[in-house]
């Protein structure tokens, strides 16, 4: 895909991923008005930035989930770099997507109290391992995916994921003693 796509094409991208961008914008900054503003946003700067030949020809379009994700980071660090703002904690967001509708009550009390933990273990990580667990296991990004969102190495981001793995590790760790 690094030539133009049709707008037909570009909706199809927009329908298959804002749910997904949104949902990581609002991990991000914990407001829905923020999180719906920065997702628009993306798309917009996405649209833009492929009709412009110029751009186009520094960057690749060819996996569009890494490029909108990439698109999505940067406007949440430029969101907080102008609003000198801290990024929202986990224990400030109530993820209720997680919860399945089909389960009973113990099945549903069970999976909030084990996401709460996970939640706060998460908080006490920095934020390059928990955006990569995130990347990895909420989203079901791909290495090479989430490789080209860090513009680093598929070998740089398993050892990134390793080490975010085993400091979450010893987060939940530390909350059972």
């Amino acid at each position: 895909m690094s030539e133009i796509i049709s707008e037909q094409e570009f909706l199809e991208l927009y329908d298959a991923y804002v749910g997904k961008i949104y949902r990581y914008i609002y991990f991000r900054v914990g407001a829905e008005e923020v999180a719906q503003d920065l997702t628009s946003d993306v798309f917009l700067k996405s649209w833009e930035w492929l009709n412009d030949a110029e751009k186009r020809a520094n960057k690749s379009f060819e996996n569009p989930r890494a490029f909108f994700y990439q698109v999505a980071r940067n406007l949440v660090a430029d969101f907080y770099r102008q609003k000198d703002r801290a990024p929202i904690s986990f224990d400030e967001i109530a993820d209720k997507s997680v919860v399945d509708k089909k389960a009973g009550p113990l099945e549903e009390a069970i999976k909030i109290n084990e996401m709460d933990d996970v939640k706060k273990a998460l908080q006490r990580i920095n934020d390059d391992y928990r955006e990569v667990i995130i990347w990895r296991y909420l989203d079901e990004m791909e290495i090479k995916e989430i490789a080209q969102i860090l513009e680093k190495s598929e070998g740089a981001v398993r050892v990134l994921l390793s080490r975010a793995l085993a400091n979450l590790k010893e987060a939940l760790s530390k909350k059972k003693k």
